[in-house]
Formats: structure tokens, sequence, C-alpha cells
């Protein structure tokens, strides 16, 4: 898959997931779970979801004729910055 678009929208699907399970792994105490604390299977898998999802952007979302990283953040990418081509495959 070349289309960085579609590689970063992958990304940030499971960066945005990893942050849901982080934020369910670390919770507060209630009436129906009254242990304060975390539940570490969870923060430990939502860390290598967020952590999975850095590296995949990193590694994928670059430019299919000069290879060089784009933005990453919500920028439109349909021209490179660096090359000039159209980023559309």
């Amino acid at each position: 898959m070349k289309n960085p678009k579609i590689n970063r929208l992958i990304g940030y699907i499971i960066l945005f997931a990893g942050f849901v399970l982080f934020y369910r792994g670390f919770h507060y105490p209630t009436e129906n779970d009254p242990v304060n604390g975390h539940n570490a299977v969870l923060v430990a898998v939502a860390s290598v979801m967020i952590i999975g999802a850095v590296f995949w952007m990193v590694l994928k979302v670059r430019c299919p004729h000069c290879n060089k990283l784009l933005h990453v953040r919500f920028y439109n990418i349909d021209i490179c910055p660096y090359c000039g081509e159209r980023t559309d495959i």
C-alpha cells in the first residue's frame, strides 16, 4: 500500500484505539469496580499499539516518488512539498 493518505488513516485509527485502551486501563474507582489501580495488561497492549502506530506512520506516510516523510498531521498531502509530484497513486 503506497497511498500515504490511507497509511496515515490506518495509523490514526490504531493510535486512537490505543488511547482508548490506555484510558480504560487506568480507570477511576466506581461502585461497580471499587478496586484502586489499573489493568496492567490493557495498559501494556495500549502502549504497544501507540508506539506501533507512531512507527507505522513514520515508515509508511512517505512520498511514493522521492520517499521523504510527509506531514503526519491532518495537513493536505495531495502534493509532496519536496519534489512537487502528486502523492495520489
